[in-house]
């Protein structure tokens, strides 16, 4: 069982059923040394020294914790541990803290509604009802090879900087968010996700990566081998081309680093989608053989698909991203 301090939106339980399909034990407890940014559309804790957040400490098991990650948009929003004080005295929970700058700020330590979106329902109705719930919530990647960096701008943040700590003959830089978007019969799937660049020599990398994704694997997979996602209206390619001056090469490669057990037939979904490109693809070879060295994780592999499977998917995603830091540029 897991703790969770929560000060904003999780405290509802109307989301709490939505997200879950019950709610949650819970207490209350304060947070010492924070106060709480009221500013923006949704609430976030920001060191203050002298203040203290009123809010509430929630249980959670490790599948809740995953669906709770989808709804917080990891990792605009990044998981920490802090030490919280409830009637149990103190304790260690996690916390969902925004990892970019503070838009506006206007601090208080007590709330009563949970943020500034008057239509707070009608956002979760929308989110419960366009997230994918057939597969295991996964990580997704999509690794493009491109070219043109010149007077690219290039930047470190949390997730660059816990590479460091793992990769040495790469270099990776954060260069942006964006929110890519296709059709799937008639509905509009927007996704957002964070843009990285992978250096290794020669070769550079554009990853486009999802965490904790939303949006069904195989449909995003196909809407990129067959370059049909968008950005603003527009195509990824030229919409990369024309902000950030990178010129994307070929079809992308695809890894899934997955929360539990991906089945067969979700397996041969997956790499369906490159089957009709290359007609000699042997698609059974892929699905049902483990090239995996390692007891701790399966692995499926083709030319352009990766599917990880680790028996301990770690709840922090800065913790899950070390195990597949040394494979992202592959």
């Amino acid at each position: 069982m897991y703790k969770i301090f929560v000060y904003g939106t999780l405290k509802s339980e109307y989301l709490q059923n939505k997200l879950l399909g019950h709610t949650l034990e819970s207490y209350d407890a304060r947070l010492e040394g924070y106060s709480i940014n009221t500013g923006e559309k949704y609430f976030n804790v920001v060191p203050n020294e002298g203040g203290c957040v009123k809010g509430k400490v929630l249980l959670v098991n490790k599948e809740d914790m995953f669906y709770i990650d989808q709804w917080e948009v990891i990792p605009m929003y990044i998981k920490a541990k802090v030490r919280v004080h409830s009637e149990y005295g103190y304790e260690d929970a996690f916390i969902y803290i925004k990892k970019d700058k503070e838009e506006k700020i206007h601090l208080q330590d007590e709330v009563s509604n949970m943020c500034n979106n008057e239509n707070l329902e009608a956002t979760i109705d929308e989110f419960a009802n366009v997230r994918d719930m057939e597969f295991p919530v996964c990580d997704l990647y999509l690794n493009y090879p491109i070219e043109d960096l010149n007077n690219l701008s290039k930047n470190n943040d949390i997730f660059t900087e816990k590479v460091k700590e793992v990769v040495t003959d790469k270099e990776f830089s954060f260069i942006g968010y964006e929110y890519l978007s296709y059709k799937y019969g008639d509905c509009q799937v927007t996704v957002r996700v964070s843009l990285y660049i992978i250096e290794n020599n020669e070769k550079a990398t554009l990853s486009v990566m999802l965490p904790v994704s939303t949006c069904n694997p195989t449909k995003f997979w196909e809407k990129a081998f067959t370059r049909e996602l968008e950005i603003e209206g527009r195509n990824f390619a030229e919409f990369i081309y024309s902000k950030y001056n990178l010129k994307v090469l070929d079809a992308p490669k695809f890894i899934i680093y997955s929360s539990g057990e991906i089945d067969e037939s979700k397996r041969l979904d997956v790499f369906s989608v490159e089957k009709g490109f290359n007609k000699a693809f042997d698609i059974s070879k892929a699905v049902n053989t483990d090239i995996s060295k390692n007891e701790d994780v399966k692995v499926y592999l083709s030319d352009n698909v990766k599917i990880e499977i680790p028996y301990n998917f770690d709840v922090c995603y800065t913790d899950r991203l070390k195990s597949v830091m040394l494979t992202l540029s592959v």
